[in-house]
Parts: C-alpha cells; structure tokens; sequence
C-alpha cells in the first residue's frame, strides 16, 4: 500500500475550472492551488444552477482539505487556481506555509495585480510566504520542487505558472499547472526531467480554436505529449483542465495512444472513481438548448 494519497478534488472534468489538489506523504499534507471558478459565460449563456451548486460542493471539500493541510501551492493569479476569499474562505492560510509563484518576476500586468491584491489578504494569516520559482525542498523524506516561471500557454501574454513536483518513498506526482498542451518548450523538459509516476497535466484549450488568437497549438501539444511519453512512461497520466472544456476532448486522447501505444490517459475524475461530468461543455443542454 502506497503511502502516498492523491485526491484531484476541482477539475474541469467534475463540472468547474480548477486544478485544485491535494497530497498526503509519510511527512506531510500539501494542497496545490485551492480554488474554484466558473465561465460566467459560455455560449453567450450564465452558469446552470447545476453548475452553481456543483462549485458550492467542490469548494466545501477544497476548503476542509486545504484547511488541515500543512503547505499551500498557488502555481499563479488566475482565479480559479488562486481565491480571494469569495468562494473558499481565507483561513484556509493561517499559520500555513504558503509556496507561491513569484507575485513581481516573470509575471503579468494583471496577475501581478491580483497578487498583489490576495498577498494583502493573506500575508497576516501565514506562518511563511516562499518564492516557489526555481526552488525545492524536503519535509522529512518527501521532496517538493518547483518549476522555473513557465508561460501559460504558447506565449507570455497570460502570464506564468509554477509547476509542482512531489516525491517520496513511495510514489512521486507532478502537477503542470496551466501549461495548455503543454505547447512550451520550458514546460516538457521540467517534465522530462522530474519523471512522475501520476502526472496531472493541462490539456490544450481545443474550445477556443479558431475563436481566439494566441491559442495552443494542438499539434504541438501532441507533439510534446508524445515526446514526453515517450522519455518518461508515468502509471497514471491525467490530462484535464483546459481540454475538458470541449465535450470531444477524448480526440486528443485517441491522438496519444495512436503514437505511442497503450496508455493510461485519463480525467480527474475517472482518477478519482468517477464518470466525467463536463458541466460547463454541455451547458446549452443543461438549458435544453439545442447546440448550433
């Protein structure tokens, strides 16, 4: 029996915009980016109830988690990975040691706002506040590093993430962050080089192509998964977020596997146990709105 515990409590394939999640070694607890988040459009359509209660749930568990954890990761400002207190309360930081992305380097104009915005709110309830950037290390036997700053997505201009990579005895666990693909060059060799038995990572946003500019390249998002499996063969990968956005996300899937084999590409939630629920995705049909 592993002593290591991996639950994937928020994510996109359980019906809200998060990567929340939270680690359990022989040493210590750690909850990476507490958060919550819901497209406040999509398909010119407001939130479901279904999806308003959905959030309500995610975030009472993300919150009982994070509270009894002994370390915080928030990997960047974006909300649905950092919260302000609106959908998870902020006591959640008291007298915890909280690792974060680097709130004046290698950041944006706006998440550096944001920072500086949630840093105010907290930094009185914190026992520590740490620069993650580049950094790593060990609580008893389990390491905890982190990525340099990695652009969120093909270029900079939404900004930086930090990825997280813990290990221990046992087991060890990457989680990407928002890596979109990943399509960044920076993101795959961390990837590579922290090899990981469960690796959570952001898919490409496929819902936004041909809608936005700026937006990853799936084909290079293929491209680098494969390399990636084929340097580094992880017993779980978990591709989510981003691409759990669009209902035909399982394209991608069947991509991966025609490259390189048999592969245990999964959701969070099929991680977790359970059936994907793409709440956001089919909302015009939560509506009983015939897609167009």
């Amino acid at each position: 029996m592993l002593s290591t515990k991996i639950e994937l409590i928020g994510f996109d394939s359980v019906g809200i915009r998060s990567m929340a999640t939270f680690i359990e070694t022989n040493d210590v607890t750690v909850f990476i980016d507490p958060s919550v988040s819901i497209a406040p459009l999509r398909f010119s359509l407001p939130p479901h109830p279904i999806e308003l209660k959905r959030l309500e749930e995610v975030a009472e568990i993300i919150y009982r988690r994070a509270f009894e954890s002994d370390i915080i990761v928030v990997t960047h400002y974006h909300y649905d990975h950092h919260d302000l207190g609106v959908h998870i309360p902020l006591d959640i930081y008291k007298g915890k040691l909280v690792v974060i992305k680097n709130p004046t380097e290698k950041i944006n104009f706006s998440q550096r706002l944001r920072a500086r915005k949630f840093l105010s709110k907290i930094e009185n309830l914190v026992k520590e506040l740490r620069i993650g950037d580049s950094t790593s290390f060990t609580v008893g036997k389990t390491l905890l590093k982190f990525s340099p700053p990695t652009p969120h997505g093909p270029t900079t201009n939404l900004g930086y993430v930090i990825q997280v990579f813990i290990s221990d005895e046992d087991s060890s666990f990457l989680h990407t962050s928002d890596v979109e693909g990943p399509v960044n060059g920076d993101a795959l060799d961390f990837m590579k080089k922290n090899p990981a038995k469960t690796v959570v990572v952001d898919g490409p946003p496929t819902y936004l192509s041909g809608v936005k500019q700026h937006v990853s390249d799936v084909r290079i998002a293929l491209k680098n998964i494969v390399e990636f499996l084929n340097s580094v063969r992880p017993e779980h990968l978990i591709i989510d977020h981003h691409l759990l956005r669009d209902v035909n996300y399982r394209l991608f899937y069947d991509e991966v596997r025609k490259h390189v084999g048999n592969v245990n590409v999964i959701t969070a939630a099929e991680f977790m146990g359970r059936e994907p629920e793409l709440l956001e995705a089919l909302r015009r049909d939560l509506y009983g709105i015939q897609g167009r």
